[in-house]
Formats: C-alpha cells, sequence, structure tokens
C-alpha cells in the first residue's frame, strides 16, 4: 500500500471519532474520549461568536414571523369592530397560557437530547427517537388542553367576562384548535432539525407562509367567496399552522435533516420517564417567567386604562427586544450540547462565555437606547400624553431589567445545552412566584406603587433568576458534564439497541 493511501485511511479514522462510551469499553478506555493529537481542533473565542452570530439570527427571524401569524388574525379582525378585536387578543392570549407556553417548554427537553445525540451517537437515528418521543408525549399532552379550549367560553364567563367577548373568543380557539396539533408538532421539529445545525430550516418555511397566513386571513374574514367573518381568521391561521409543518416536514425528506430520522419505531413508546425528567423541569422553567408576566398585565387590568395602556406597550417593548437573547439562548443550547456530545468540554464552555458576553452587551445596548428615549419613546404607540408620560416612568425600570432578561434567558439556553433544567425551574419558580409576584402585589395594591409596583418586582425577579443562573455555571466543572452527557446517550443507544434486536421497526 502506498504512503498517500495509508494516509488516507488515518484520515478516515480521524474523521469518524465518536463516543467512547457508546463503543465497547476496556479497562483503559478513557471516561472522556480525547481529541487526537493529529486532529485540530478548530474551537477559539472568534469561530465561536461568528457560529453564534450565524446560526442565532435565523432562530430570531423564525420566532418573530412565527408570533406574526397570530398576529395577523388581531389585525385582520380589528376592522370588524372592538368586541371581536378585543376576543382575538383574549383567545390568543389564553392559547400562549394554556397551549403554546406548555408546549414549548416540553419541546426544549429535546435541545439536550437531540443535541447531545446528534455528535455523541453513533447512531444518529437516536435524533429522531428522541423527536418521535416527544411527539407521542406532546399528542397526549394535548388532550386536557384541547378540552379547556372546547369550554373557554364557560370558563371565561365563570370569571365574570363580558358574555359577547366570551363567546367570540370561545368559538376563535375551537377553530384554532384544529391547527393546534400542527403548531406543537412543527416546534418540536423544528427543534429536531436546530441539533443538527440546520438553523435555517423553519426561516425559509415562515418567509413563505407568513404572506400566505396573512392573505388567507384576509380573503377568509372578507372575501368571497369565503366571506367567512370572524371565524375566518383562526380558520385560516389553522390552514397556515398545517402548512408550515407539511413544508418541514418536506425540506426535511427533500432537502436536509433526514440523515438522523431512521422511521418510526417502537422504540419512542418506551423511555417516557428520562424524556419527562428533563421536560418538567424544562415546562416549569419556561412557563414559570411566561406565566408570571401574563398575571402582571391582568394586574394592571385592575388599576386603570391608562395603567394597562402603558403596561401593553412596556411590555410589548420587552418582548420584541428579547427575541435576539432568545434567539442566542437556542443556538447556545444546541452548541453546547453537540460539544458535550463530542466530548468536548473546552468548546462548550467557550460557547457559554461567548452566549454571555453577547447577551451582556446587548443588554447595555438595549438599556441606553431605551433610556436615551424613553420621555418620547410611547408616541409611537399612542398620542395620549398622560399614557406617553407613564410610559416615561416605567422605561428606566425596563432598560435595568434589560440586562437581566438576556442574560436569564442565555443562562437558561446554556442550563439547557447541559441538561440541567432542574436547577433553573427551581431558580424560576422562586424568583417569580416566592419572591417577585407577593411583592409586586404589596408594593402595587397595599403601598399603592401602581404600575412601578408590578416592575419593580419583575425586575427583581428577573436579577435573581440571572444572578442565580450565572453563579450556577460559574461552578459547573465542564469535563463532568461530558461524563454525563456520554453516559446517556449509551443508555439510550443501548435501549435502542436491545429493542431494535428483539422487535425492529414498524415502519
Amino acid at each position: 500500500m502506498s504512503h498517500s493511501a495509508v494516509r488516507h485511511d488515518e484520515e478516515q479514522d480521524v474523521v469518524s471519532i465518536s463516543s467512547s462510551l457508546s463503543s465497547t469499553p476496556t479497562e483503559t478506555t478513557p471516561l472522556i474520549d480525547k481529541l487526537p493529537k493529529n486532529v485540530k481542533d478548530e474551537s477559539s473565542w472568534t469561530n465561536e461568536f461568528r457560529w453564534l452570530l450565524k446560526n442565532a439570527l435565523p432562530i430570531v427571524f423564525t420566532f418573530l414571523m412565527q408570533n406574526s401569524l397570530q398576529m395577523a388574525s388581531i389585525f385582520t379582525l380589528g376592522h370588524l369592530g372592538p368586541t371581536e378585536l378585543a376576543a382575538a387578543a383574549l383567545a390568543s392570549m389564553f392559547a400562549s397560557v394554556t397551549a403554546w407556553s406548555i408546549a414549548f417548554g416540553t419541546a426544549t427537553a429535546l435541545d439536550t437530547l437531540c443535541s447531545q445525540a446528534w455528535t455523541g451517537a453513533k447512531d444518529k437515528t437516536l435524533v429522531g427517537i428522541h423527536l418521535q418521543r416527544a411527539l407521542c408525549i406532546l399528542g397526549l399532552m394535548f388532550i386536557p388542553i384541547a378540552v379547556v379550549w372546547w369550554n373557554c367560553t364557560k370558563l371565561l364567563l365563570s370569571l365574570n367576562q363580558d358574555p359577547e367577548l366570551a363567546l367570540h373568543a370561545g368559538l376563535f380557539l375551537r377553530c384554532l384548535m384544529l391547527g393546534a396539533p400542527a403548531f406543537i408538532a412543527f416546534e418540536a421539529t423544528k427543534k429536531y432539525l436546530q441539533a443538527q445545525g440546520i438553523m435555517q430550516a423553519s426561516t425559509y418555511v415562515l418567509m413563505i407562509v407568513s404572506p400566505i397566513n396573512l392573505c388567507l386571513n384576509y380573503s377568509f374574514v372578507y372575501l368571497a367567496p369565503f366571506n367567512l367573518g370572524f371565524i375566518g381568521a383562526p380558520l385560516a391561521t389553522s390552514f397556515s399552522y398545517w402548512l408550515m409543518l407539511t413544508l418541514l416536514v418536506l425540506y426535511i425528506k427533500y432537502v436536509d435533516g433526514k440523515k438522523a430520522w431512521g422511521g418510526w419505531s417502537r422504540e419512542c413508546l418506551t423511555g417516557w420517564w428520562p424524556f419527562l425528567r428533563l421536560s418538567i423541569p424544562s415546562l416549569l422553567m419556561i412557563t414559570a417567567e411566561w406565566w408570571a408576566f401574563e398575571l402582571s398585565s391582568l394586574a394592571a387590568s385592575y388599576l386603570s386604562t391608562r395603567d394597562l395602556a402603558a403596561q401593553s406597550i412596556v411590555l410589548t417593548t420587552a418582548s420584541a427586544t428579547y427575541t435576539i437573547p432568545f434567539g442566542v439562548s437556542v443556538a447556545a443550547s444546541n452548541r453546547i450540547g453537540n460539544s458535550l456530545g463530542e466530548s468536548n468540554a473546552r468548546k462548550a464552555r467557550q460557547a457559554s462565555i461567548v452566549a454571555i458576553s453577547f447577551a451582556i452587551f446587548f443588554g447595555c445596548t438595549n438599556s441606553t437606547f431605551f433610556m436615551a428615549l424613553r420621555s418620547k419613546f410611547g408616541f409611537l404607540f399612542t398620542s395620549d400624553e398622560d399614557v406617553v408620560a407613564l410610559v416615561s416612568k416605567i422605561m428606566p425600570l425596563c432598560a435595568l431589567f434589560q440586562i437581566a432578561d438576556g442574560l436569564s434567558g442565555v443562562c437558561g439556553g446554556v442550563i439547557r445545552g447541559l441538561g440541567r433544567q432542574s436547577f433553573a425551574a427551581w431558580v424560576n419558580l422562586i424568583s417569580y412566584y416566592v419572591v417577585a409576584l407577593p411583592l409586586g402585589y404589596y408594593l402595587t395594591f397595599v403601598l399603592d406603587w401602581d404600575l412601578n409596583g408590578l416592575w419593580v418586582a419583575l425586575t427583581l425577579a428577573l436579577f435573581l433568576v440571572a444572578s442565580g443562573s450565572l453563579t450556577f455555571l460559574t461552578f459547573i466543572n465542564w469535563e463532568k458534564e461530558v461524563v454525563k452527557a456520554q453516559e446517556r446517550i449509551k443508555a439510550d443507544e443501548d435501549k435502542l439497541h436491545e429493542d431494535a434486536q428483539d422487535n425492529g421497526s414498524f415502519v
């Protein structure tokens, strides 16, 4: 054999590096597989920054366009009348609290499992098994959610909502229910692709679906032959949800992402408890913050119309600015999971530091922007000078928590990449529900601080979450996290192979 052929064989061996714990161990097998000396480890601070920026941007655009689907219904129905507009907004908030937040929180377990399996497992179809398992669990979870949606009108009436408003909101949710399973499945499938480093697929899909959704909403509501009126908007949105899921599946089949899909397997019907051990803390971690902010809006409605308007402006602004650290957090969780899967503790640590540094920089930039424009910012939303003055009073608090908001979000992404969601869940629950909400109630309704009381409490909660998460990550032993990730992958692979030998796949 020639010297060039020998060198080619050596290079092929290098490319096929995989987890040592996924292969047959011996007494001399190291717990952490080191990169061979003849492999250049290209992880560096510059590379991590470039990777993070490149992959976070598609996620940001996806998140914005995904949120625009239901916003299209609100804008379309606004021309029918105030009741229809209020009902659409109320139903959208109800859907977010009772379904989207729960589905999103549960699916974030895939940030850990899929990202680590993609680089750490010899059998890449393990990533597909995790997706299948998630879809089964999310499908069962949607059953009680659907029951709640179907009875939404009765529930709202029991909370003393206006009967006409409750009727329209319930009707909206019954129609939206047709597309909800597709929306939930899209969220899980999106994470399956992100774990493989395919961040742009969902962006491409939503670039197609978003304008179609807007046209469908208008057509279904106002134009013949549809001319469906109020129910046209949620029906159009439901159709758009199924369209975006279909296009994403077609992308996997014909473009990229099918390497990790080995067909439906009976293995997805087993191993639910390990998945739930990650998904339940992920669910609590996400919904704790999500629901706390929704409760703050509800509390503002008991103050005055002016306070509620100002609250809506500040909360909308905070949600918009959060999209960038949110994109960074998703990209970071997958980068860290991939790094742990390939036994590269140094790369995982570098990725986490770059992501956290980015969050601090972006938060400081946002804070400066809001402080500079605080006296005039409200005029972007309203001409009411009283509302603008109240927004100006709240804006310094909004500016202050920009750093903590971005930092807590990105730290949450790093923690998901590690698979340590249980810690983050406890921090969020204690910060929001033990500290912030009681304090917010006391400051707002007992001391009469009004809207300032709510935002002081929320800002304190965000700083508690950010400082707690950052302290936790400071003491992380990255080498031990590699071992944990490899052990998780090995256990999943062994179970997959055992079941394959016993039963085989059923597709």
